[in-house]
C-alpha cells in the first residue's frame, strides 16, 4: 500500500513540474519566455491546435505576444482563364519598325560597258549606272564597292591597271549623278579573281566585268 501511494505521489510532482515549463500550446524557457528552435519558432507542446497558433511564435518573430493568428484564408477558386497567346507571325517584328538592311550587287559586263583594253564608260554603261543610282533613291546608304576585273588575256600588270581604272570609272559616273564620293570605294583585281574558264570566248567574257556592291537601309517615311 506504501508503494502505491509513493507512485501516485511521485506522478503528482513530475505533471506539476511539466506545468511549469509549459503554457499549454508551446513550451515555456527558463526565462518565462517561450522556447525556441533555431529557426526562431516556438517549441509546440501535443496540446497545440493551428486554432491556438500565436503570431509571434510560429512566424519566427523572437516576442511573446499572446495574440491568435487569424483563420487561414480560404483560397479563392475563381478560375483565371490563361492568356491567349499571340502567334509569331501576328507579332510585330523588331525589324519593322528599326531601318531594313538593303544589300544590292550589280555586275556589268566589261564588253558591254568598255571598249576593248578602255577604260572609259560606254553609253550602255552609263545607263546602268544611272539604273543603279535609281534603285536607292530615298534610301540610306552606307558605303559603296566598286570592283574591276579582266581576263587573262595580255600582261598581268596592264590587266591589273586596267580593272583599277575601270572601276574608277564607273565612281565618277556615279558622282556625276549624285552620289557621295566620300561613300565609294574602288579596288581593281586584274585577272587574279576569274568567274569562268579564261581558256574559252564565253569565259573569258564574263571573267571582264565590273561588279558594284551597295551597302544602304530603306528611310522611314
Amino acid at each position: 500500500m506504501k508503494t502505491k501511494i509513493r507512485v501516485l505521489s511521485a506522478l503528482v510532482l513530475c505533471a506539476t513540474s511539466m506545468q511549469a515549463i509549459a503554457d499549454k500550446e508551446y513550451w515555456l524557457g527558463r526565462d518565462g519566455g517561450y522556447a525556441r528552435d533555431r529557426n526562431g519558432h516556438c517549441v509546440r507542446t501535443i496540446l497545440w491546435t493551428p486554432e491556438a497558433a500565436i503570431s509571434g511564435c510560429e512566424g519566427g518573430v523572437d516576442t511573446n505576444a499572446e495574440s491568435k493568428l487569424a483563420p487561414a484564408p480560404v483560397a479563392d477558386k475563381t478560375v483565371v482563364e490563361k492568356p491567349s497567346i499571340v502567334k509569331s507571325e501576328e507579332a510585330t517584328p523588331v525589324a519593322a519598325i528599326a531601318a531594313a538592311p538593303a544589300y544590292t550587287e550589280l555586275s556589268l559586263s566589261s564588253g558591254a560597258t568598255f571598249k576593248s583594253g578602255g577604260s572609259t564608260l560606254s553609253a550602255e554603261g552609263k545607263a546602268a549606272v544611272v539604273e543603279l543610282m535609281n534603285q536607292f533613291k530615298g534610301e540610306d546608304v552606307k558605303s559603296v564597292i566598286i570592283e574591276g576585273y579582266t581576263d587573262d588575256t595580255g600582261a598581268a600588270s596592264f590587266n591589273q591597271q586596267l580593272s583599277e581604272k575601270r572601276a574608277e570609272a564607273v565612281k565618277t559616273e556615279l558622282v556625276a549623278n549624285g552620289a557621295n564620293p566620300d561613300k565609294i570605294s574602288t579596288v581593281g583585281y586584274g585577272e587574279s579573281t576569274p568567274i569562268a574558264d579564261n581558256s574559252t570566248r564565253k569565259g573569258r567574257a564574263k571573267n571582264r566585268r565590273i561588279e558594284i556592291k551597295v551597302d544602304g537601309s530603306r528611310r522611314q517615311i
